[in-house]
């Protein structure tokens, strides 16, 4: 057994501890992505370095084309991001957040460029800098597979309490697309629990705005009595001016010892979720649907927001990495 093959096992074995001990946690990504990539290593290291076998051209063929349909997939990402954005801000406007997803293409395409130049010219300066953006690039592929694995969470139908967070309202004043996708998400969970069990409380969390009539939580109980919830069985928080704040504030009006699941989008359930643990409040996390054309942006913007709430390691890690390029650079 070689030792890619070993680490592969002992990183599947982690993996499925880390996630039956806590599903909200970036390291489930990390060792599945890990363990997934040591078994490529694996195989790749046994057709290299293993006894000639019959089957070792078939296999080789089969890794490189492996290899080739993997740098088709990342050219079609990046085109498929490009051509997202360009939709993005066509129906959004040039807003600097509407940008991200560009940049994480920009700097995937940078990798593709530097892996070739780091092989063939041992450059220190082309060395680093795909160590640096390979770095983040696995931490961004962990982020992108822990969000699908937390996907495929489903709560069961015994909760005490539906949060369902707030988003930016339209006009000032309207539920737009995305925070009407949560609250309709909000109200299904709602239907389906009491089919067979009590309803629960819903609370909806959002503040008001510098630029908005009234705040999300208003419009957002406004919706949902549209929608024929009881109006006694919705509770109001309308000072949270952020997830952070959602989870802060709401965790302060439900009693201890109580189920709590709480609804977003699909592309913010991750983060969510971690916030949720950083406050300690047990809650799991569903979401609900959005446009295709919106999440690359998304997801990119999440990872970003991710990586804020350890800012300091990360600052400490771009602090040696312009170290290591200037001591290249005058070396």
């Amino acid at each position: 057994m070689n030792m890619f093959l070993l680490f592969g096992i002992v990183c599947g074995i982690v993996f499925l501890l880390s996630m039956r001990i806590e599903k909200r946690s970036i390291f489930n990504g990390m060792f599945l992505t890990l363990s997934l990539l040591l078994f490529l290593g694996s195989g790749l290291a046994v057709v290299t370095t293993g006894p000639v076998s019959k089957y070792d051209h078939l296999i080789l063929i089969l890794y490189l084309l492996f290899g080739f349909m993997l740098l088709l997939f990342l050219l079609f990402v990046i085109g498929y991001v490009i051509r997202n954005t360009w939709k993005l801000i066509r129906k959004e406007g040039r807003s600097r957040n509407n940008f991200f997803s560009l940049l994480a293409s920009v700097a995937m395409f940078s990798f593709l460029l530097l892996i070739p130049t780091t092989f063939l010219t041992i450059e220190p300066i082309a060395i680093t800098m795909t160590i640096y953006i390979g770095f983040y690039g696995f931490l961004f592929l962990s982020f992108l597979v822990s969000s699908i694995l937390y996907r495929f969470n489903r709560p069961y139908y015994n909760q005490h309490y539906i949060v369902i967070l707030g988003a930016g309202l339209l006009r000032g004043n309207e539920v737009s697309p995305i925070l009407a996708s949560r609250l309709e998400r909000g109200i299904y969970f709602y239907t389906m629990q009491k089919k067979v069990a009590p309803p629960p409380r819903i609370i909806v969390t959002g503040g008001r705005g510098e630029d908005e009539i009234r705040s999300e939580a208003e419009a957002m109980k406004a919706y949902l009595v549209r929608r024929n919830i009881p109006p006694q069985s919705i509770t109001l928080e309308d000072r949270a001016r952020n997830t952070y704040e959602n989870f802060l504030y709401t965790k302060k009006m439900i009693p201890d010892h109580q189920n709590v699941v709480f609804v977003t989008n699909h592309f913010h359930v991750f983060r969510s979720s971690l916030i949720a643990k950083q406050l300690s409040m047990p809650a799991e996390g569903i979401g609900s649907p959005t446009a295709w054309y919106f999440q690359p942006n998304a997801y990119t913007r999440e990872f970003i927001a991710v990586l804020a709430m350890n800012k300091k390691t990360h600052l400490l890690f771009f602090s040696c990495f312009l170290l290591l390029l200037a001591y290249f650079s005058f070396s």
